[in-house]
């Protein structure tokens, strides 16, 4: 991770908005949608890019908030929708094969053609450790169910994962029932049989957090940003992770001061940038004005909001209309990265 030396110019933050909306109609559109996943899948001989959700919730129960320590979700799903970039245009897959039970709070990445899915939890509590991958390779839909040996990182919502180096699966925190973790599992996927193997990292190592949220740089480096510990305090703090020649993993504490703490937010890289959205704070309260959005330069190595570098947490508020924080201030929803373009689906707004 880079760092900005003296005299250095950065690029401030961009400005956000929203350039169509595009929702879809009956059974082909997601709909509300709050602790889904939304994932890229490379293009394949009959399609661009694509975006893949999966999962979430379609309602919250009545009294629930997003900053109680229990999901409380009602209304957990388990369907798969697709949506075409080049077509602007939402369609509902039915994959064959036994899908994974209905769940929210879960992680997904991608691997070329193949989405992978993990944990989360439902009507039924939380989900087994299985590893699930929907198979979109030669525009078939099939899930399967990976068969992995040995021990793994268990039954765990509200924790991330990514795939870093195009080879790794990495997961990282969470939460167990029992307690927030603060452990980091990789796999590596080309190599058969598949098994997990638990990190023992180098360096500054992240504290225990749920919530939070892992993106991997196209170099090989994953991102850790944020969450909320085992007191429901929010995080502000971001890490690095990078595997080493030798095959050792190490952490590093990214520099620089973050806008905002937060947790149930999204991150997405563009380029070396690591953009950042929405989220809450303790007690479930929504992140108000220019925090709602943040952008972590990680090639020179400052955290950024549209007047430039971030150098104090404490935040001017305005009397005027800002409809990009307007825009982004939700939580539990989903982002994802195409070229320049960042999407963004669902969430909670305003405890709604």
């Amino acid at each position: 991770m880079g760092t900005a030396g003296k005299g250095a110019w950065v690029v401030p933050a961009p400005a956000y908005k929203e350039v169509e909306g595009w929702e879809g109609s009956g059974d082909d559109s997601p709909g509300y949608r709050c602790g889904h996943s939304l994932t890229v899948i490379a293009p394949t001989k009959g399609h661009g890019p694509r975006l893949i959700l999966f999962g979430g919730a379609t309602a919250i129960e009545a009294g629930a908030t997003s900053g109680l320590p229990g999901i409380r979700l009602a209304g957990v799903t388990n369907t798969v929708h697709s949506y075409d970039v080049d077509k602007r245009r939402w369609t509902r897959l039915h994959p064959a094969g036994d899908p994974p039970s209905p769940r929210a709070a879960h992680s997904a990445a991608a691997v070329g053609t193949m989405v992978v899915f993990q944990g989360g939890i439902g009507p039924a509590g939380h989900s087994t450790d299985d590893l699930y991958v929907l198979d979109l390779t030669n525009d078939k839909f099939k899930w399967h169910r990976v068969v992995v040996q040995g021990a793994g990182p268990g039954p765990r919502y509200g924790h991330c994962m990514d795939l870093v180096a195009q080879r790794y699966l990495v997961s990282v925190s969470g939460n167990d029932g029992k307690r927030v973790l603060s452990d980091a599992w990789a796999l590596d996927t080309a190599q058969k049989p598949y098994k997990w193997q638990k990190l023992n990292p180098d360096g500054d190592r992240p504290s225990a957090r749920m919530y939070g949220t892992a993106s991997a740089r196209s170099d090989g480096m994953l991102l850790l940003c944020g969450g909320r510990d085992a007191s429901g305090t929010p995080l502000s703090d971001a890490y690095g992770l990078l595997m080493h020649t030798n095959g050792q993993w190490e952490w590093t504490l990214a520099p620089g001061i973050s806008p905002s703490p937060r947790y149930q937010h999204a991150a997405v890289f563009v380029g070396a940038r690591l953009h950042v959205t929405g989220g809450v704070l303790r007690g479930g309260r929504a992140i108000e004005g220019e925090g709602a959005i943040a952008v972590l330069d990680t090639a020179a190595g400052v955290w950024l909001d549209r007047n430039g570098i971030v150098t104090s947490r404490t935040l001017k508020s305005s009397n005027e209309h800002d409809a990009s924080s307007d825009l982004l201030r939700r939580c539990r929803h989903a982002a994802a990265s195409v070229g320049s373009q960042i999407y963004i689906y669902g969430g909670l707004r305003g405890g709604k």
